[in-house]
This record gives C-alpha cells, structure tokens and sequence, in this order.
C-alpha cells in the first residue's frame, strides 16, 4: 500500500453535500488526499509530480516550515487556515473531523519507515510547520534550533512538532500552546 493509499485510509469520509452536483465541487482532504501532496497537472499535459517531498522546497529549515505551513493552509483550505493564533481551534477541527481518534498511537513518525510511519511524519510535519508558522506569523515568535527546531517568543519555547505528534495521538490539542 502506497503513502497516499494510507492516507486515504486514515482520513475519514466527510459528510456528503447532495446539492453538489459538479463532482469537483464535492473535492475535499478527504475525498482528494492526493491533492496534499501532488502537484497539479502542468498545461502540457504530463502526469502530475506525485513526490511528496518535491524538489523546489527551501533547504534552509525555518523557510522549509513556511513552505509546509502554506502547503498545510491550502491543502485544509475549507477550514480557513489564515496563519492567525484562532485559526488553531481550525486545525484541531480538521484533526478531530478527519482522521481517526489516536490513529497513530504507537506509531513513529519515520519518512523511511512503514507506511503509516510515513503517513504519520507528513502530518505531522504538515500540521506541526502551520502551528509553528502561525505562532510566528501572528504572535511575534522565531523558529530557533535547539537540539530540535521549536518557536519561542524569548521567555517561551513551543515544540510545534510534538504538539502536532500529541495531537494526532491522544486529547492533546493545537490550542494548547496558547495557554
């Protein structure tokens, strides 16, 4: 089983709109998980680029995480992910609407590890670079590395990674870091 067939597997069916009668309408996360990692067909008429990891992506980590974030926002986009502090009772919707409660408890997020090792590492990444970016963006912070890459507002330091792992895992909410 393929990265994105595990995916689809783990994200849930959304409710079905009947009045929706253009089947492109009805593409959500859910109904279209390759849309999170593919990219759209070019106008030549090739086969889109099904590497989820891509070659344009920034090197440099904190742009990386920018870049993921944005990814992220699109990808959620029916759940309004505008990079401000609220928009992270959004993320833990979309978590709680889309995926399997503890889904990933007992797995490690493993980009070279099982499938749903795999699986688990994207979001986490994904979901983990948005709460990161967001903290950034809207409440003044820094990406710093310290051993692992956290956000701290100086007085603060916020692991959005195993904020986003924890999440994805037991109760444990995006939210959470503004407390």
């Amino acid at each position: 089983m393929g990265l994105l067939d595990t995916l689809r597997s783990l994200l849930r069916s959304s409710s079905s709109d009947d009045s929706i009668e253009d089947p492109a309408e009805r593409a959500t996360p859910a109904s279209d998980p390759d849309r999170m990692y593919a990219t759209a067909p070019s106008d030549d008429g090739d086969e889109p680029d099904l590497d989820p990891i891509g070659t344009d992506r920034p090197s440099d980590p904190p742009e990386l995480f920018a870049h993921e974030a944005e990814d992220c926002a699109d990808f959620w986009g029916d759940y309004d992910l505008d990079f401000t502090t609220d928009s992270l009772s959004r993320l833990d919707d979309a978590v709680d609407e889309r995926f399997e409660s503890r889904r990933f408890v007992g797995v490690e997020p493993d980009a070279s590890g099982s499938p749903d090792a795999r699986a688990f590492e994207r979001v986490v990444s994904s979901f983990g670079s948005y709460c990161g970016e967001t903290l950034v963006r809207d409440a003044g912070w820094e990406w710093t590395e310290s051993g692992d890459w956290v956000v701290t507002d100086g007085s603060e330091t916020v692991d959005p990674f195993a904020v986003a792992t924890d999440a994805f895992r037991s109760e444990t909410a995006f939210t959470s870091v503004l407390d």
